[in-house]
């Protein structure tokens, strides 16, 4: 769950990445190029730094705090690792907890729900816009340099799309050594831009004097000032490495001989000032600085490990005191990063001077190593393929965790190919990869070989892996025939328990689907029983989001579904995908309970949440039905039109099948039914007809066949109506699940009413207010609304659920006085409420008439 701490999922990140980097003492004051960056951090969407190296970006941000500390600033340093899209926005939000901790909650839950956070980035980045929308109560700055790092094309749409939504009260800077492909001509024609370029960056002359005559005291005359000018054009880099050459030469005569030197040669001017202040180094530190530059960054650990000295933390603080090209990462000093372009320079140095040292040195700083992502960069840089692929195999079930399949993919695929064959484990991970990806082409063939391998080298526990994601596979995939087999040979194995839970379910719903009710329940049953006493979130979290309506109608499933649903809110997330589902879930168990007014307050909660996730509508669909349902029962038509509104435009942003709609249309055309909107309700039975296929669900005759008769009494078919109501009837008896839409007995009991037949409209009510009764199950009988009036005031009077049934004419708003009337060759009587009602019936008034005379 998210606390004001970082969350423990991110807590691998690199924290360093995520803090402003620390100004240096001898940074020369720039308040022109501050007050521009502040003026465009307050009034435009986009500050863009952009030019090449050197230019001082950094330096420049880094002295923002100090220059501004009212404005808050979070800050994210990229690097080419950062080429994935869910590690990218895994640091975006992380970089902004630590801005203010509670404002990403809902983001962050629902990018460590997502199974492959990378395709749905954009719903994340839209919740994290509303999280920093009502959150975010002040302006703020969020830095993300060097976007130059990146190239995923994903990343750049995925910032379009923050910077087009971009929240009022947030502002975006942006460093790069060149234009980032995003918008920036809308941008800019929108005047949302704010430029600074190398022209701006470029150190004037007044600045170059006060960098080397008044910080660094080198006394420089006015003609060489200005030759230094002429011949770095202003580069702070160019400029800083000339101040560490000419600080070593003594005399004046000396520094103007080196100016004038530096002024004729024809060498690339950096290449020519990095020499000159490489090879004035002391040989110890020379060595130093070649080696370390392999490292990202520089701790004392680290370059002990890589240069097998005891002094390093020393080295570091004199590189820092000769300000060779280090900027401290953390406010403690105690790690350091070269600047990209000297790093660039030392690493060519050390291939060209010590070829033969380059792949020790990434073994060694691979096996120092905290952060095994870049011991990974360091084994595969080392061409150390067994090493990498070992620790791979190690990480992979992190990556997977994490959804960074990208990464992950990345690394797999930099091994040769010999090494897979090797490693049946890297075989799976990239068929796993695949398939959370939908690539299941790339999957299917992936774990297939990954599967037989392990079976060859007696791995056990890794062939229950890949039989468990070739099921699932197959099961996503609609192959039920293939599912249904792998499923029973991966549940006969030791699979991990949210793998056990996935496909438990997913057969659950397969059985579901065709007809097979009892190892549905058995399924459902298992799934339960497996994850009572567990406290594993992944488990928790995959059972959350199986769970439906049709599976809480199956034997015992009440009872255990509404049980794991009240201890799940206690491990998992508040506000993520899990707690919308459970939400969800519970807006029905309410409902069928007759708990109606904890029904639509879990259902307006779980309506809240999928709208802060961005929509989900595969369960805004299930809950808008239920809540449209007990509007339209309880005569509170408008309201439930909003709901079957929102019901179908749902239904038709997820294109749901059509034989799959049926299980939507039949509630639909009920109210319509009872609101005597009869047009209608026969456009939604002739949907209902049309709705044929190969996914036709068990139940979909039932419902067909009680709409049908539901229109025949509208139309005073009676004996028509009987008859398709019988048939529903027998239908309704072979299927426990289909209990959730109501009962055709029901129906069959006022029909048998309105034939003055109070007797057999008793003796068709009983069994199921008994039912109803015993199973806590009001709602069953509740959904039919006021066309249930007549037979449950018969039966208040008449019944032995006389309680019962008044408890339900409580639901409905139709308690009242009751005055019997006596019913014929019984001796029983009817109230004065049921004879109004059927006076009404007799003279033809429609249900909608009824039920505003009843409720």
């Amino acid at each position: 769950m998210w606390t004001r701490e970082q969350p423990e999922r991110t807590r691998w990140l690199v924290q360093t990445k995520i803090h402003p980097p620390l100004p240096r003492d001898d940074t020369i004051p720039r308040p022109r190029l501050l007050s521009a960056l502040h003026e465009g951090l307050t009034s435009c969407r986009l500050t863009l730094l952009s030019a090449p190296a050197g230019y001082g970006k950094t330096t420049l941000l880094s002295a923002l705090p100090a220059a501004y500390p009212s404005l808050p600033l979070a800050w994210l340093m990229l690097d080419e690792d950062d080429n994935d899209l869910a590690l990218f926005t895994a640091y975006l939000i992380t970089a902004l907890h630590r801005l203010s901790p509670d404002c990403v909650a809902t983001s962050y839950s629902l990018l460590t729900e997502l199974a492959n956070p990378g395709a749905e980035t954009r719903r994340v980045i839209g919740v994290l816009i509303n999280d920093i929308l009502h959150s975010f109560p002040d302006h703020f700055g969020l830095i993300i340099e060097d976007l130059h790092r990146v190239d995923e094309p994903i990343i750049y749409a995925t910032l379009d799309y923050l910077l087009e939504h971009l929240p009022p009260q947030m502002h975006l800077v942006i460093t790069a050594r060149y234009d980032p492909p995003l918008s920036l001509p809308r941008l800019r024609a929108r005047r949302d831009l704010c430029e600074l370029r190398t022209g701006d960056l470029r150190f004037t002359l007044s600045e170059s004097a006060a960098l080397l005559n008044d910080t660094l005291r080198l006394n420089l005359s006015p003609d060489d000032l200005i030759a230094i000018q002429e011949r770095t054009e202003g580069w702070p880099v160019g400029l800083a490495l000339l101040a560490g050459s000419l600080s070593n030469i003594p005399t004046p005569t000396g520094r103007s001989d080196f100016i004038a030197h530096l002024a004729h040669t024809d060498r690339y001017v950096f290449d020519f000032l990095a020499d000159e202040v490489l090879n004035r180094q002391p040989p110890e530190l020379r060595t130093f600085m070649l080696k370390t530059s392999i490292l990202s960054e520089l701790n004392p650990a680290l370059c002990r490990a890589v240069t097998g000295r005891d002094d390093t933390a020393a080295m570091l603080e004199t590189l820092e005191r000769r300000s060779l090209f280090v900027t401290p990462a953390d406010p403690s000093r105690s790690t350091f990063r070269y600047h990209p372009l000297f790093a660039e320079f030392l690493r060519h140095r050390l291939a060209c001077e010590m070829p033969e040292q380059v792949t020790d040195l990434h073994r060694r700083a691979a096996q120092a190593q905290a952060v095994p992502d870049r011991a990974i960069g360091h084994y595969l840089a080392a061409e150390m393929w067994e090493t990498a692929a070992q620790v791979i195999e190690q990480e992979g079930g992190r990556l997977l965790h994490q959804g960074l399949l990208d990464t992950l993919t990345t690394w797999i695929r930099a091994l040769p190919n010999p090494v897979h064959d090797a490693h049946p484990r890297l075989l799976y991970l990239a068929g796993a990869c695949a398939w959370r990806k939908d690539d299941w082409e790339a999957a299917r063939p992936l774990l297939q070989r990954a599967l037989r391998a392990f079976e060859d080298c007696g791995d056990e526990a890794g062939a229950d892996e890949a039989l468990a994601d070739l099921a699932t596979c197959a099961l996503l995939q609609t192959d039920f025939g293939r599912a249904d087999t792998l499923i029973r040979q991966a549940l006969s194995r030791s699979i991990p328990l949210h793998s056990r839970v996935q496909l438990l379910m997913g057969r659950a719903w397969l059985k579901l689907m065709i007809g097979g009710w009892a190892q549905a329940a058995k399924d459902l049953d298992a799934a339960l029983s497996v994850t009572r006493n567990s406290t594993d979130s992944q488990a928790l979290h995959t059972l959350a989001l199986y769970l439906g309506h049709l599976l809480v109608a199956l034997p015992g499933g009440l009872e255990s579904v509404e049980h794991f649903c009240r201890r799940a809110t206690t491990h998992l997330s508040p506000s993520g995908l899990s707690r919308l589902a459970i939400e969800g879930q519970m807006t029905f168990i309410h409902f069928w309970r007759g708990r109606l007014d904890a029904a639509l307050q879990a259902g307006d909660v779980a309506l809240a949440i999928s709208t802060r996730l961005g929509g989900y509508p595969s369960w805004d669909v299930d809950i808008a039905v239920v809540l449209g349902t007990i509007h339209a029962a309880r005569g509170e038509y408008a309201t439930a039109d909003h709901f079957f509104d929102l019901m179908r435009r749902q239904i038709e942003r997820i294109a749901l099948d059509e034989p799959l709609t049926i299980a939507y249309l039949y509630p639909l055309g009920r109210a319509r039914w009872l609101q005597g909107r009869m047009e209608e309700a026969r456009r939604v039975y002739a949907q209902m007809e049309a709705a044929t296929g190969p996914l036709d669900l068990p139940f979909s005759p039932m419902l067909r066949t009680t709409m049908r008769g539901l229109l025949e009494i509208a139309d005073r078919h009676y004996t028509a109506a009987e008859k398709s109501l019988l048939q529903a009837t027998q239908m309704e008896r072979a299927m426990p699940p289909a209990a959730i839409f109501g009962s055709p007995r029901l129906l069959l009991a006022c029909l048998r009413l309105e034939q003055d037949r109070p007797q057999d409209a008793l003796a068709e009510l009983e069994p199921l207010l008994a039912e109803c009764e015993r199973d806590g199950t009001p709602g069953r009988i509740f959904q039919q609304g006021a066309a249930a009036v007549p037979v449950l005031r018969l039966a208040a009077e008449h019944s032995d659920h006389a309680p019962f049934a008044a408890h339900l004419l409580d639901l409905l708003g139709a308690t009242g006085e009751i005055r019997p009337t006596p019913i014929p060759e019984t001796g029983a009587t009817l109230t004065s409420r049921e004879t109004e009602i059927l006076r009404l019936l007799a003279t033809g008034a429609t249900n909608r008439a009824i039920a505003e005379q009843l409720v």
